[in-house]
């Protein structure tokens, strides 16, 4: 199953979050996580995919979450769903050290969120259940080139 496939089946279970998000997220503690989520009565599980725009260091990039909802079931003989993932698209070439820096704190940051959720959602607080890592939901950033619209 290809990329556009993947979100093009998906498109109805999509949660887009503000432009402030991850932000917000950085600067947090995952207690007001919690909070937020059950004040706005989300269940972001029931989501195939989680849209995340983010800003740093003058660039704009994109993380989106891919098969969260999928976390229990994925290392399951015969899964067929989406692979959990994080997919970061950036729309230039070069990453600088510091961007690669921003990107790992951000999606380590989205992990440790969707842990704390899951414990809350699911596990009744327990502490040491993370079944989100950097093996069970990696990192992807698709490489590929910048196609400039030659139509005028």
């Amino acid at each position: 199953m290809s990329l556009y496939e993947r979100i093009t089946t998906s498109r109805n279970k999509v949660l887009s979050v503000p432009s402030n998000f991850l932000h917000r997220l950085i600067a947090t503690s995952s207690q007001n996580w919690i909070y937020e989520t059950k004040e706005k009565n989300v269940n972001i599980f029931e989501y195939d995919m989680i849209m995340m725009p983010f800003y740093a260091n003058g660039h704009r990039s994109l993380f989106v979450v891919v098969g969260a909802s999928h976390i229990q079931d994925y290392m399951k003989c015969g899964f067929s769903n989406e692979l959990p993932c994080i997919l970061h698209m950036f729309p230039y070439q070069g990453l600088a050290r510091a961007q690669t820096q921003a990107y790992n704190a951000a999606s380590a940051k989205i992990r440790s969120w969707l842990n704390a959720l899951w414990r809350v959602t699911y596990c009744v607080n327990d502490i040491i259940s993370m079944p989100f890592t950097h093996r069970s939901l990696p990192l992807t950033q698709p490489y590929g080139n910048f196609i400039q619209n030659t139509l005028h």
